[in-house]
């Protein structure tokens, strides 16, 4: 039986370091995937990409003189111009249009694979750093909130260096050409009107983008409990039913959702404000230069062609200036969004390689604790354990739950490290030994066996990368998995849904016994592995146990006590300690708590 005590179940309070970590500290995490130095083809790319945003910038600069010509000629004498220049103008001005498009589109076609490509590395390198973090962390997560919060930077990820870099930049450049030509072709008023909107646009935006921030997320932390509250409820769909408590859960995403929707509001609103001051700031800086423009024309200053190029010029940095706004709004909450995702690699494992750690050299598999303690908190679990496992030996634990069976097995993995005491294998301490070669060391059976969601050969295949279907369907068989698979319509390519949940828990078992037998490891560590299992069944895969840990060091930790009668030794545990070992026949005969739990169990199985 799985240990269950709380106080075996929950691990030592981990403290997350997944708060926000600062956006210079999330924009520095972005130039680190992105950056061009040291990569070739990045920085071509990255150079190819600006020389195009510069090309579509001169054609920019184009597009409202060319038109400006065009409306002189064509009004100096409507009559009496020639019809080829005005072709010709036309064309250039057609010429323009087309160059300002094509240079935009080709920047954004060059850039596009430097920045899927960071993106890619990034989401990349979270997904291993997590799978790197040790089992507190793990235990504590909330899957749903934390694999929104990824996808939210990955996505932000995107939009920053796909959409706003290729954005701002190009508009910084426009502003700084169109203030240069309105000051040569018109004086100095036009282009000072036109940066002091500009200045005063981007300040409103600044200040008023910052106090948003913190609506922003609100937003997302309510958005990331309504997943969290999503996915617990649809990973529990069973227990849900057991309890008729289909109510409860809706009202409880009902509640979670509201709080997002409360967010949404204050958000949205808050974002009104923004849109209406931003409009009304251009909205000035456009008449006062078109008057000013106005007044040129009175005196004779300026052609109808050069109010038609202010007022295009204008139009034109206007109009992107506008979409700058929600560009700007964008970058910010796509820094908050990354924050979270560059936050999750700054959580450190708890389990670490040491740094001058070694592969593990397997001589025999030998297995040694020694005086080991290990405690959940500030209750000692473990006080003191010495045992040994000789090399090819099958020793088991036994023991009422919360005595500390399981946690034996988690420091053998290292997913915690003990208080005090040393673990060896072969002699070599673990706490030395790099943690991927510990752990292709030992095959775990464990009793609640996980399967992911995809077909049963790709499950049993899991045991052992690149292992072929004939070594697949040897495993199957010699987890009695054949028969039962050969009866199913799709054979190996049934699918196993959610966490295995369309296996029962004994075919389930029987698929984590075939993985370990694949794995075909030197120790076998076997955590009731037959506990879901019939009577039947469970001497069947006993006799497969047996023969596939023959010669092989094995530690078992035991429910039912028949399934160990024949192990090398019997370590009895009880708060921590081991009080009984030796043989089976040398525990019956100490008349002690083994002897009392080996009647219980005859007892109840006399009455079925």
């Amino acid at each position: 039986m799985a240990e269950t005590t709380g106080a075996e179940s929950t691990p030592p309070k981990h403290t997350a370091n997944t708060a926000s970590i600062g956006i210079k500290r999330a924009l520095g995490g972005l130039l680190t995937f992105v950056a061009p130095w040291g990569n070739q083809k990045v920085f071509q790319r990255v150079l190819l990409a600006l020389s195009f945003l510069a090309l579509a910038r001169a054609a920019t600069m184009l597009v409202p003189l060319a038109y400006g010509w065009l409306v002189d000629y064509v009004s100096e004498d409507a009559y009496r111009f020639d019809i080829t220049v005005m072709w010709w103008l036309l064309g250039a001005y057609a010429l323009a249009r087309i160059c300002q498009q094509g240079f935009d589109e080709a920047s954004e076609y060059v850039f596009v694979r430097v920045a899927q490509k960071a993106v890619h590395k990034a989401a990349l390198q979270t997904f291993r750093h997590l799978h790197a973090l040790s089992l507190q962390f793990h235990l504590e997560r909330q899957t749903g909130g934390l694999t929104r919060a990824i996808e939210r930077g990955a996505k932000g990820m995107e939009f920053l260096l796909t959409f706003a870099l290729l954005e701002v930049i190009p508009l910084v450049l426009e502003l700084v050409l169109v203030s240069a030509i309105l000051w040569g072709l018109f004086g100095f008023y036009y282009a000072l009107i036109t940066m002091l909107t500009v200045l005063a646009y981007s300040a409103y935006t600044l200040i008023l983008t910052e106090w948003r921030m913190k609506f922003r997320r609100r937003m997302n932390r309510a958005d990331e409990r309504a997943a969290t509250r999503a996915v617990d409820s649809m990973l529990n769909y069973e227990t849900i039913k057991y309890f008729n408590a289909e109510d409860v859960e809706a009202r409880r995403f009902s509640q979670a959702l509201r709080r997002y929707e409360d967010a949404a509001v204050i958000s949205r609103t808050s974002l009104s404000m923004v849109n209406v001051g931003q409009g009304l700031i251009i909205a000035i800086g456009l008449v006062l230069v078109m008057g000013l423009a106005g007044h040129d024309i009175k005196a004779g200053d300026l052609s109808i062609g050069s109010f038609v190029v202010v007022n295009t010029y204008l139009i034109q940095l206007y109009l992107p200036l506008n979409f700058l706004g929600y560009t700007y709004r964008e970058i910010r909450q796509s820094l908050a969004d990354m924050e979270r995702m560059f936050g999750l690699l700054n959580e450190k494992p708890a389990i670490q390689d040491a740094a001058d750690a070694h592969d593990l050299h397997l001589k025999g598999g030998e297995i040694a604790f020694d005086n080991v303690r290990f405690s959940f908190g500030s209750r000692e679990v473990l006080k003191g354990i010495t045992f040994r496992v000789e090399a090819g030996k099958r020793v088991a634990l036994v023991g009422p739950s919360g005595a500390g069976k399981s946690t034996i097995s988690k420091l053998l993995f290292r997913f915690y490290d003990p208080d005090s005491g040393v673990i060896r294998i072969d002699g070599a301490d673990i706490a030395g030994v790099r943690q991927t070669s510990l752990r292709a060391a030992i095959g775990m059976v464990p009793q609640d066996s996980v399967l992911f969601n995809t077909t049963l050969g790709e499950n049993i295949a899991y045991g052992r990368d690149g292992a072929d279907f004939a070594e697949v369907a040897a495993a199957a068989k010699m987890a009695s998995l054949d028969n039962f698979i050969a009866a199913l319509p799709d054979g190996y390519e049934t699918q196993v849904g959610e966490r295995g949940l369309k296996l029962s828990g004994g075919e389930k078992q029987r698929v984590a016994i075939a993985r370990a037998i694949l794995k075909d490891p030197a120790i076998y560590l076997f955590d009731e592995a037959t506990s879901a299992l019939d009577s039947r069944t469970e001497k069947q895969i006993q006799a497969s146990l047996n023969a596939i840990s023959q010669d092989r060091t094995t530690l078992i930790i035991a429910h039912r006590l028949s399934t160990i009668v024949s192990c090398d030794e019997i370590l009895v545990l009880a708060d921590g300690e081991i009080v009984e070992r030796g043989t089976h026949r040398a525990l019956l005969g100490q008349g002690g708590i083994y002897a009392t739990m080996w009647q219980r169990q005859v007892e109840e199985d006399e009455s079925e």
